[in-house]
Order: C-alpha cells, then structure tokens, then sequence
C-alpha cells in the first residue's frame, strides 16, 4: 500500500495512536503511516491503483473477508471513532436538594442530670 503522508487524529486521539492504549505498535505504525491512504480510499477520494489496495477496499466494504492488518487496523479504528463508548458506575449523582427536605423540628435538648 502507498503512503501519502503521515496519518494523526488529534481530536479523537491527542497523544498519539501509539500512547492511546488502544491500538497494539504495529496497529499504530499502520495507522500513522498509511492512515490517510486508507481513509482516502474509504471515503472515495483516492482510487485504488494496486492490488493490495483494491483488496482493502473490498475488505472494508464488506464484499471479502477482513484479512488484511490494513483492513483489521481501519476497521478497528473506525469503530474507536464512531462508537460511543458507555460508562456505568456504581454512584449515584449528587442532585440538587431543596431547602424544604429538612424541616426545623422541635427537639428537646433539656439534659436532666
């Protein structure tokens, strides 16, 4: 596969794909170096000129099984980016409580010694 230029994706990851701890070395190196080949060829504005590039197209379509590193990498990639990632926790929120929750009441504190 051609490389156009080196690959960032600064908005969705600002350290680096390899300090993101969610892509292995090689899927970093992958992306950083032939991301923007790849997403050209996904989004249409680079047409494939070599084999390995039309079967990665083909992969990421659908139309053959993923087998490539390139089609496991962009796919991964794009499931990182697209999805949105849901969070459960054990807390609950603090929410907003009214000054009439707690009532003055009348308490004795009358000690009897």
């Amino acid at each position: 596969m051609r490389s156009v230029g080196k690959f960032y994706d600064d908005k969705n990851f600002p350290r680096g794909f390899s300090r993101s701890g969610v892509f292995t070395v090689s899927e970093a190196q992958i992306l950083e170096n032939y991301g923007r080949t790849m997403r050209g060829l996904a989004d249409g504005s680079l047409v494939p000129e070599t084999d390995n590039e039309q079967d990665f197209l083909s992969e990421i379509t659908g139309s053959k099984e993923i087998q490539s590193s390139y089609a496991k990498c962009w796919v991964k990639y794009t499931n990182k980016t697209t999805n949105k990632v849901r969070s459960y926790t054990l807390c609950v929120s603090q929410r907003k409580q009214s000054n009439n929750d707690y009532e003055d009441e009348d308490v004795d504190n009358d000690l009897d010694i």
